[in-house]
């Protein structure tokens, strides 16, 4: 237990932050096994990966080379479709079924219409080619935001930032188990009448989409949660690059998941709602943790 308390202290915040959600989910799994497809194979995959955390990433925090100093940081970065995919295998083990009639019951009652179905009579191939675009930059908005502090050798905001983010995806992930929805074109199929016909990008990145995503995953919008924490906390630091790359990156993503029909209106005012806390909650803590460990 010495030898493991030791290599925890030499870890940061994002590496402990991944153990405790693979930690939680491994357990998560062993209980609803029965549910669950490959639940044992799931598990020692996660204890296999935990390990090796313990085991290289403080190797390579000894080692000279740039090449492993860049794949120390930028490993949480890469992995991220796999926690994606890791989350969407085993959504359904305590509810098999969805809730989109809840969302769609409260926004009826809130607008008096549903807004995925009201914003049909927008759609232009033209607009559906900038939408989607605008939707899948998502995917460099992370990395954007790492390579502000990685290139500037501020390799503390990187930690604190990754951390942030990959909270925020733990958070969503955690809530699409308890709360799983699928999302406006699954739901809405039958409703949505027009086609979304792009010009050149658009077809083939909807396509994508559709086939690597899963149905219960749209409560809360992690895309936008995760994408305010990066405006918010860059903004703090590099108040500049926030607002002339990624204040419209931001407001791009909202707009389009809602016109692609990927996320209610509800998911992404969620999805913001969660932004918000965690992005001023970690910039301010930040600020605070490095004010502290300049003095020492």
């Amino acid at each position: 237990m010495g030898r493991i308390k030791r290599r925890w202290t030499l870890l940061n915040l994002f590496d402990k932050g991944l153990i405790i959600f693979w930690s939680i989910l491994s357990f998560y799994i062993f209980l609803f096994n029965h549910k669950l497809s490959f639940g044992f194979i799931k598990i020692s995959v996660h204890l296999l990966l935990i390990g090796l955390i313990f085991l290289i990433v403080p190797w390579m925090d000894r080692q000279p080379s740039r090449l492993w100093h860049f794949l120390r940081y930028w490993y949480i970065v890469m992995g991220l479709p796999f926690f994606y995919w890791d989350i969407g295998s085993v959504i359904h083990g305590i509810h098999p079924h969805l809730f989109d009639n809840v969302i769609l019951k409260f926004e009826m009652s809130l607008f008096g219409t549903l807004p995925n179905v009201w914003l049909q009579q927008f759609i232009r191939p033209l607009l559906t080619e900038i939408m989607q675009i605008c939707y899948s930059v998502y995917w460099i908005t992370i990395p954007l935001g790492g390579a502000v502090f990685y290139f500037k050798k501020e390799y503390r905001h990187f930690e604190y930032l990754l951390f942030y983010v990959t909270l925020t995806f733990y958070i969503s992930y955690a809530i699409f188990i308890l709360f799983p929805v699928a999302g406006p074109r699954f739901a809405l199929a039958d409703q949505i009448t027009v086609t979304y016909q792009g010009i050149f990008l658009a077809d083939f990145l909807r396509q994508f989409m559709n086939k690597v995503a899963f149905q219960g995953g749209a409560f809360p919008s992690s895309h936008v949660g995760v994408a305010l924490v990066i405006l918010i906390y860059i903004w703090h630091f590099h108040p500049r690059q926030a607002l002339r790359l990624f204040l419209p990156l931001f407001i791009a993503l909202s707009c389009a998941t809602i016109y692609g029909q990927y996320h209610y209106v509800t998911d992404v005012l969620v999805g913001i709602i969660m932004g918000l806390i965690i992005g001023f909650w970690g910039a301010r803590k930040s600020k605070i943790q490095l004010a502290e460990q300049s003095k020492h």
